[in-house]
């Protein structure tokens, strides 16, 4: 009689049992780190959009503007819209007095694609469809833009913008696992960022 080769049931079930566990620990961890892995290069790519498009206003002494768009060729500021920059975004010179539209006197720096994920990357009203540079670098408005994902607000990151043109990531000021921004209108100036319902 021939010894048979392979596994028996008893041990096929022990093995998918295992490897049930492994997944049911592993992929949680996985899925966790690819979303902050997302938010991480959203955020620093918007933040190097930012200071890309400042440094072009100061060194060539030209106007020029970020704007969420659609389709790389043109800004997408429909009104009512709620700020969503998760659609990609253009850097533009801004020649034609400081329009926020991208016109055949400017000149087409960068162009973004839409963001991957179920993100979203809103700002507020100040920067709710562009930032515009000055060519002394200031950006004339305060504003936030955050980006939210399924965890809600504690996972959040924001980047500011100061009426100066600083570019800067929010922080957690107060230990609370949600970052600040500053915020004037608030006692004690500063508020955490929410994310949108």
């Amino acid at each position: 009689m021939k010894k048979q080769n392979g596994f028996s049931l008893v041990e096929v079930v022990v093995t998918m049992a295992i490897a049930a566990i492994v997944l049911s620990i592993a992929v949680p961890s996985f899925q966790t780190s690819v979303q902050n892995n997302r938010k991480t290069t959203a955020v620093n790519d918007l933040a190097t959009a930012l200071q890309m498009a400042r440094n072009t206003a100061i060194t060539r002494r030209i106007t020029t503007t970020v704007c969420k768009s659609n389709d790389g060729a043109a800004c997408n500021i429909i009104g009512g819209d709620s700020g969503d920059w998760t659609q990609g975004w253009i850097i533009f010179t801004d020649a034609a007095g400081a329009s926020g539209q991208l016109d055949g006197s400017d000149q087409l720096l960068r162009v973004h694609a839409a963001l991957t994920g179920n993100a979203t990357f809103i700002g507020n009203l100040p920067v709710i469809n562009r930032v515009t540079f000055s060519p002394q670098g200031l950006s004339g408005n305060n504003g936030t833009i955050t980006l939210c994902d399924s965890r809600g607000d504690i996972n959040a990151s924001a980047i500011v913008i100061s009426r100066g043109g600083q570019v800067r990531h929010a922080t957690d000021s107060d230990s609370d696992n949600i970052v600040d921004v500053i915020d004037t209108r608030v006692p004690g100036g500063v508020r955490n960022v929410t994310c949108p319902i």
